[in-house]
């Protein structure tokens, strides 16, 4: 598939990632994150199914985008998986993982969907904990969470290109300490990333 560099406008990456998946000429993804909510792996032609697309066409998405089991089930797919992380997300009696923090905090406003955020900060390993609705940040543990992020990303390698440089830190102290040894980041308070914030308090 054609290698793009994707281009992450900071907070208005919350409000791109459906613009990002038009680019990449994937639009139907929304069906695929629906069907892994549901918390089982998903086979090759469901997939294909669901992204309307013919089976060789889904074979060499789900190389790039996707993660598979031992059995060539879709456990994974852009940013959401069934394989454990340091981003855990918890709705509903289920837990499934992010591939990284930015995805945690984008996927609830593309999907209009909610989960409650179970992260490890990379400096401390001390967990924090978020609630996010949709575009609302409900309620965050500590108060304030900052979290880091790089403004370009591979599209033939996300994971190595982006997801390794996007975590939560429980304190301005460790996303700076992170950011030293990761000079091409950023970090920005979570927060920022959300027009609605009405509920955010530490709880």
């Amino acid at each position: 598939m054609k290698k793009q560099e994707i281009i992450f406008d900071g907070h208005q990456s919350v409000n791109g990632f459906e613009k990002m998946l038009e680019e990449l000429n994937l639009p139907n993804s929304d069906k695929v994150y629906w069907e892994l909510l549901k918390g089982k792996p998903l086979p090759p032609g469901r997939f294909s199914e669901l992204m309307d697309v013919p089976i060789d066409k889904a074979h060499q998405i789900i190389q790039q985008y996707g993660e598979v089991n031992k059995e060539g089930e879709i456990v994974g797919y852009l940013g959401l998986s069934l394989n454990k992380t340091a981003h855990q997300l918890n709705f509903d009696n289920k837990t499934l993982y992010a591939w990284c923090a930015l995805d945690s905090i984008l996927l609830p406003r593309y999907l209009m969907h909610g989960w409650e955020i179970i992260s490890i900060d990379p400096i401390t390993d001390i967990p924090v904990q978020l609630s996010i609705s949709d575009n609302l940040l409900e309620w965050a543990r500590p108060v304030p969470l900052f979290i880091s992020w790089v403004e370009k990303a591979d599209s033939c390698d996300i994971k190595s290109s982006f997801c390794r440089n996007s975590f939560f830190f429980g304190s301005e102290d460790a996303a700076n300490k992170w950011l030293e040894k990761n000079p091409l980041g950023k970090i920005s308070k979570v927060e920022d990333f959300f027009s609605n914030s009405i509920g955010f308090k530490c709880c």
